[in-house]
């Protein structure tokens, strides 16, 4: 009787640890993708180069950014924008290996969208930057 209440018991918690682990794949899938994107900066904060888009696949108001290689010396400001380069979130400091957020993210699910990428207004010099960022929460 033991044994059978033992099984029964770890049956039980294994399907419910199939179901958690299901459910937070598609959630972790609905939320969009990384795009991994290289730019050319302008020195003094000017207006970067298109990189590579991103397809927007959720509603949310949050797009995500994270830096690889950035050579500036006094490091970057980013905001996704449209093909149009109007603004579709707050700006966010770009950061080396870690995920910072632009809020009020206006985009809408469906449509691509870019990284702008912009030194600050004292940096000297042109760089290259590669990133990569999604139109969704990340």
């Amino acid at each position: 009787m033991k044994l059978l209440k033992k099984k029964s018991i770890f049956t039980m918690f294994a399907a419910i640890g199939l179901t958690i682990g299901l459910t937070g794949t598609a959630l972790a899938s609905a939320s969009g993708y990384w795009t991994i994107t290289q730019e050319t900066v302008g020195a003094h904060g000017a207006w970067s180069t298109y990189g590579s888009p991103n397809l927007k696949q959720s509603s949310d108001n949050v797009a995500s950014f994270n830096g690889d290689a950035m050579p500036a010396w006094w490091g970057y400001k980013v905001r996704l924008i449209n093909g149009n380069g109007a603004s579709r979130s707050n700006w966010a400091r770009l950061q080396k290996d870690q995920t910072t957020y632009g809020y009020n993210n206006s985009g809408l699910k469906g449509y691509y969208y870019y990284a702008d990428i912009r030194s600050q207004t004292y940096e000297p010099n042109v760089t290259t930057v590669k990133a990569h960022f999604s139109a969704d929460r990340k």
